[in-house]
């Protein structure tokens, strides 16, 4: 009898960038082979990569070239591996990185980061206490332009006085249940106003939306009013609500903290608009289970055009739990 069940397999094109792989349940162990390396890397490549449960975060047992031919020694790889995600349990931020020097104040802000691990784009990060940026703690903003142990951008952030030290955590699970309150970047004083979300916002036309916008952000008239959403963007939404005498909507200065972050927040559908069903995602968990596979030449994600497969499954003895 197999000591392992296979319950899910597939195989990517890496693209440089680090690979979620989402799995239909929870396993206890995965497999990857990197055919491009097998087939043409050079001694000291990674080709095959494994995981098993109770291996640390980012372990992976990689088998490596010993030369430009089929034989391999296996060694522990303690960074650059494997790490297991559940969204449906874990904490929902992950650990603190105090490694901030600066956040920019071009139009959309760079972040200065001595480490960047396990951060991709697309990602959702939170600051903590950032000098000169007090303004953006406790906000989510959604990142991109990862540059390895360097930077990255957030991507839909209002451009501010530049910040200097602090820290961020990495937002690592999504809002459970959609549609989802999202905090608000910019507001246009137009007609029809449109409102930016700092982060991909999932919203489709015909919701309706109510604005909380506090005092410290200057276009009070928009407090409390409901908006339908008229078009989307990633980030942005188009309402019906006409602006264009309101006063300018403007982010607080980091010594206007404390205040009260302006929000969106989903209330339902316009009863004005033929029947769609905006609002399937209510009862649709948007949690998953998956591995976090790192990106390197020594890593089970690859490098740009590398082509992976995977499995990943079931054991019928688990020794360590």
């Amino acid at each position: 009898m197999a000591d392992n069940t296979i319950i899910q397999q597939g195989r990517f094109t890496a693209d440089g960038s680090p690979e979620i792989i989402k799995l239909r349940g929870g396993v206890d162990w995965m497999k990857v082979w990197n055919t491009t390396t097998i087939a043409a890397g050079g001694a000291g490549t990674g080709v095959i990569f494994e995981w098993q449960r109770g291996l640390a975060n980012d372990y992976a047992i990689e088998y490596q070239k010993l030369a430009a031919d089929e034989s391999m020694v296996p060694v522990i790889a303690t960074t650059g591996g494997f790490t297991y995600v559940d969204t449906t349990t874990d904490n929902p931020l992950g650990a603190i990185n105090a490694t901030i020097s600066a956040i920019s104040a071009a139009a959309i802000p760079i972040v200065s980061a001595a480490s960047t691990a396990t951060l991709i784009n697309g990602d959702i990060v939170q600051f903590v206490n950032v000098t000169g940026a007090q303004q953006f703690g406790g906000v989510h903003f959604e990142i991109d332009t990862v540059v390895t142990n360097t930077s990255f951008r957030l991507v839909y952030a209002p451009q501010i006085v530049a910040g200097t030290s602090g820290s961020f955590y990495p937002v690592n699970v999504p809002p459970a249940f959609y549609p989802t309150k999202r905090f608000i970047s910019s507001i246009t004083a137009a007609n029809p106003a449109v409102v930016e979300t700092t982060v991909s916002h999932g919203y489709t036309v015909g919701q309706m939306i109510r604005l909380r916008v506090p005092a410290d952000y200057d276009m009070t008239q928009m407090d409390g009013l409901l908006a339908t959403v008229t078009a989307v963007s990633a980030a942005t939404f188009t309402t019906d609500i006409d602006a264009s005498a309101f006063t300018a909507f403007a982010w607080p200065l980091t010594a206007d903290v404390p205040f009260t972050p302006a929000i969106a927040v989903p209330i339902g559908d316009s009863s004005t608009d033929t029947y769609i069903n905006s609002l399937a995602g209510a009862t649709d968990d948007q949690g998953y289970i998956g591995m976090y596979l790192a990106t390197g030449t020594d890593s089970p994600a690859g490098v740009t055009n590398d082509v992976i497969y995977w499995q990943a499954g079931k054991s019928f003895s688990v020794d360590n739990e």
